[in-house]
């Protein structure tokens, strides 16, 4: 594995701390950068260049404040940002990393099986797959450890 400069897109607390000691203690990859809202992280990849995304699907449309509740939550902002990084020609290697196995409202949900099948129909060569996160047990480290080694 190369050292990659990686962008983690992701809300949950918890959730980043795990990511982040694992991917730069565990994995060595001290190039991480983190952004909690779909326009932090739309921004920071256009405007700077990264090998890898990881990327939430439920995102909040603006960071966090305070002051301020991070406006409009997006359950598929994971999937709005791809899109936006696709339109402006910034394409990047992405890796789903998410705590919910499905999105959506009862009669409109979908599966993340479903989310990642369409995901690598759509983003062909950007999409690299998708990883459940769970705090309570490591089966996420390993498959994202397989998925990065790939890139």
């Amino acid at each position: 594995m190369k050292n990659l400069k990686m962008i983690l897109i992701e809300d949950d607390s918890k959730k980043i701390d795990d990511i982040r000691i694992y991917v730069t203690t565990k994995l060595k990859f001290p190039d991480f950068t983190v952004k909690e809202s779909y326009q932090s992280g739309v921004k920071e990849i256009l405007t700077n260049d990264y090998d890898l995304l990881l990327l939430d699907m439920s995102i909040p449309t603006f960071d966090k404040t305070p002051f301020e509740s991070g406006g409009h939550y997006e359950k598929f902002g994971g999937y709005k940002v791809l899109k936006e990084i696709v339109r402006k020609k910034r394409p990047i290697k992405t890796i789903l990393i998410t705590m919910f196995d499905d999105f959506g409202e009862s009669d409109i949900s979908i599966t993340l099986s479903q989310i990642d099948q369409s995901l690598a129909e759509q983003f062909a060569g950007l999409y690299l797959g998708s990883v459940f996160y769970n705090a309570r047990e490591n089966k996420w480290q390993e498959d994202l450890k397989r998925i990065i080694e790939e890139v």
